[in-house]
Parts: structure tokens; C-alpha cells; sequence
């Protein structure tokens, strides 16, 4: 991934939950520990420019990762998915945001979800406790829903970008897309950043 970016892009490591919960003794800390330190070490040694941990839903593990992830000295994206206002694991976005800024995270969000739309509130909760904190939105490209055996997601390109004007003004300075998005979500999105004059390039 590192050689096909080139120089002029960067790349990004993903880091995602084990699927384990650790107040059921399904896996020690240090067991987990380990695990995610593998991984990160091994991003790094790929040429990662920074590390995302996204799509987790309890403090406990993400402070894990975040703790592994901070031996690399990478710049550090965390984001969580929240679903009615809650994480999987009853984890509010305030109280996310709160412990990120402890662990001094460089980056806060959110991704996965039901779409852009339904990421403007929880863009709005992480703004009212890190007001001057990068944001992050990845969203999914609508609600999965089942047709025969396939998995559908049926936000098109063209109503996905249209809220990011919104994501936007409410606080987020960074949007792409997570399940179901395309290269047509994302060349749409970057469409509507152009036309609204609201795409920056670092």
C-alpha cells in the first residue's frame, strides 16, 4: 500500500475491536494487549503515516489499543459507533470524547452508523467537549438492509454528499465512508466539498 500511494498520499493503518469483551473474561488485558501491539507494529513496519482505531464501542479496549498504538509514535485516530445516541456498550459520544482527550488522541470521531445524516448530533456532542479538536466522519452508506442473500446499502452518492455541507458546519473536518461506500460516494463527496468551496488539502 505504502509503494502504490507514493509519497504524496498518505496511508492510514485500520485497527478494528477483537470481538472480545473483557469484562466477561473472554481475554485478559495483556492478552489484548499484545494482540493489538502486534498489529500496530506491524503498520508501522508497513509505512503507516497514522494509525485509525475505528468501529470500537468500549473505553476499556480502545485504551488498550490507543496505549499500543502510542509505541509507534504515529499520529492516533479513535472513533467509535454510536447507534440512538449510545455506543454498543452504552457509551455516550460525551463520554467518549472525554476519555479520548485524556488519552490524548490526535483525532476524535465517529464512523459506521446509518449514514452522513444521522452523524450531524454526535459531530455536535464531541464539538461541545473538544471544541478544537480534529473531527472525523465515516459513515455508512445507509442502513444495510437484506435482499435475497445480498447485503444492500442503499444510500446513493448523490444523497450521501449531499450532508456534508452539514457534517461541515457542525464541526467535522475530515468525511469519507465506511460500509457500503463506493469510489462514486467518495468522488461525489469531494464533488460537493468543491462546489461549496469546503475542501482543504494539508
Amino acid at each position: 500500500m505504502r509503494k502504490a500511494a507514493g509519497d504524496d498520499h498518505w496511508v492510514i493503518g485500520s485497527i478494528g475491536p477483537s470481538g472480545a469483551i473483557l469484562m466477561m473474561g473472554e481475554i485478559s488485558e495483556e492478552e489484548l494487549y499484545e494482540d493489538f501491539l502486534l498489529q500496530v507494529q506491524g503498520l508501522a513496519d508497513g509505512g503507516v503515516d497514522a494509525l485509525c482505531i475505528e468501529t470500537f464501542s468500549a473505553l476499556d479496549e480502545a485504551e488498550l489499543v490507543i496505549r499500543a498504538a502510542k509505541t509507534t509514535g504515529l499520529p492516533i485516530i479513535c472513533t467509535f459507533t454510536f447507534e440512538n445516541g449510545f455506543s454498543m456498550m452504552g457509551v455516550t459520544p460525551e463520554t467518549y470524547t472525554e476519555k479520548m482527550l485524556k488519552l490524548s488522541v490526535d483525532v476524535l470521531g465517529t464512523n459506521c452508523g446509518n449514514g452522513l445524516d444521522g452523524m450531524v448530533d454526535y459531530v455536535k456532542a464531541i464539538k461541545t467537549v473538544a471544541p478544537d479538536h480534529p473531527i472525523l466522519i465515516h459513515a455508512n452508506a445507509g442502513l444495510p438492509i437484506m435482499e435475497g442473500t445480498d447485503t444492500v446499502y442503499p444510500e446513493t452518492p448523490e444523497r450521501m454528499s449531499a450532508f456534508v455541507p452539514e457534517i461541515i458546519e457542525a464541526g467535522a473536518c475530515i468525511v469519507g465512508g465506511c460500509c457500503g461506500t463506493t469510489p462514486k460516494h467518495i468522488r461525489k463527496i469531494v464533488e460537493k466539498l468543491k462546489v461549496e468551496n469546503l475542501l482543504f488539502y494539508y
